[in-house]
């Protein structure tokens, strides 16, 4: 068992693994070893701690800052665990070496051994490994209490085998409600699959909603999926919309009490396209996953109905990185834009605007940076999200 970092305190970072060597917890850039912050440490034979800051510079053992930015707080072994309290500052003088933690996404990996090291500076190849993203600084989603009215529904992959010779695989698949009146979704959680949970990188929600389109929806509940945005995929599931997203990171979302995303209006059942994005970076084979999402529902309708708007740059072929540069990747939606755009409820933004209860920001390995900016009569406004 691997216990990831209890920041409740701010700093205090409590470390438990079921493992009786070193203990090593990184912050990467990029999901790998190479130039990850790392602390390692260890309780030894006689029960002394010890306790590293150290920096990777490739996939070899990681070697000691010159500053050291960790301060050991305690630690203890028994039969079974290894386990160190430390403290690290959110933010170092050491910009060489460590990595500035934020309220953003961070990359967390970590790794252990069964028996100690030789010394300080003779460390074997760790025994296990992982990856996982992580708020750090955000509070720990609950799920709050619900009334009788709320109903809740899992759709979950169908046993979808990863494939071994793609490292990213887009794959979509339909799913149904059976209600006939309005109802809102109010909420939801991931619901995923501990054997295969570093391949699951994101999971967009659809509702689908082509008038005289039911049948057409009906006729694929029972197939597996297809690769989504490809020809294989059927060309009714392109007038599905999404409701709401989860990525690597998130625990969930419970939206306002005002406010709900309207599913089964045209008194018919509810038809969902949910997409999972997985990762296969070292094209494992026999990676198998029914992951998926839980989210909440009632009739008991709330004052407002909710869309979704997802503003961005279109990926393409001619969408090329210059390799060892900084580089900016921009797109715009003007005032001619947004009197055009559509939400969920494939309505046209209202002329007196919307409110923003909620944003997500999205990018892949190569993205360490995003901004959504807002202007308003040739005046740009504070921005409305800034991950960095």
């Amino acid at each position: 068992m691997f216990s990831m970092p209890s920041l409740a305190l701010g700093r205090l970072m409590d470390l438990m693994v079921k493992a009786k060597g070193y203990v090593g917890l990184g912050f990467s850039p990029n999901g790998g070893m190479k130039g990850a912050d790392i602390v390692l440490g260890w309780v030894d034979a006689a029960g002394k701690v010890f306790l590293h800051d150290r920096y990777a510079a490739g996939n070899w053992a990681p070697t000691l800052d010159e500053s050291q930015d960790v301060t050991l707080l305690g630690g203890y072994q028994n039969d079974t665990h290894t386990v160190l309290r430390f403290s690290r500052p959110w933010i170092t003088l050491d910009t060489d070496s460590d990595y500035m933690l934020g309220d953003d996404t961070v990359r967390v990996i970590w790794a252990y051994t069964n028996s100690d090291p030789a010394s300080e500076t003779d460390l074997r190849h760790h025994d296990m490994r992982g990856t996982k993203s992580l708020y750090l600084q955000s509070p720990q989603f609950e799920l709050p209490a619900m009334g009788p009215d709320v109903k809740s529904v899992e759709l979950l992959s169908r046993n979808i085998t990863i494939p071994s010779d793609l490292d990213t695989l887009y794959w979509c698949q339909m799913f149904k409600i059976p209600i006939t009146t309005k109802h809102h979704v109010i909420g939801y959680v991931p619901v995923l699959q501990q054997e295969s949970l570093e391949h699951v990188h994101h999971i967009v929600m659809y509702a689908c909603n082509l008038e005289e389109g039911h049948d057409q929806y009906e006729n694929w509940l029972e197939w597996e999926g297809a690769q989504c945005h490809t020809a294989n995929m059927p060309p009714s599931w392109r007038f599905c919309t999404p409701i709401f997203a989860w990525a690597v990171g998130g625990e969930g979302e419970m939206f306002p009490d005002h406010v709900g995303f309207p599913i089964g209006e045209q008194g018919k059942a509810a038809y969902f396209m949910m997409e999972m994005h997985y990762d296969n970076p070292n094209l494992r084979e026999g990676v198998v996953d029914s992951s998926g999402v839980r989210f909440f529902y009632t009739e008991k309708l709330r004052e407002h109905d909710a869309g979704t708007i997802v503003f961005g740059h279109n990926l393409s072929p001619f969408h090329i990185i210059p390799p060892v540069q900084r580089w900016h990747s921009a797109g715009y939606c003007d005032s001619q834009c947004t009197s055009q755009v559509y939400v969920a409820l494939r309505m046209n933004l209202p002329a007196e605007g919307v409110k923003l209860f909620q944003g997500m920001l999205h990018s892949h390995l190569l993205g360490d940076n995003l901004i959504l900016r807002h202007g308003r009569n040739g005046q740009e406004l504070p921005p409305i999200m800034k991950g960095e």
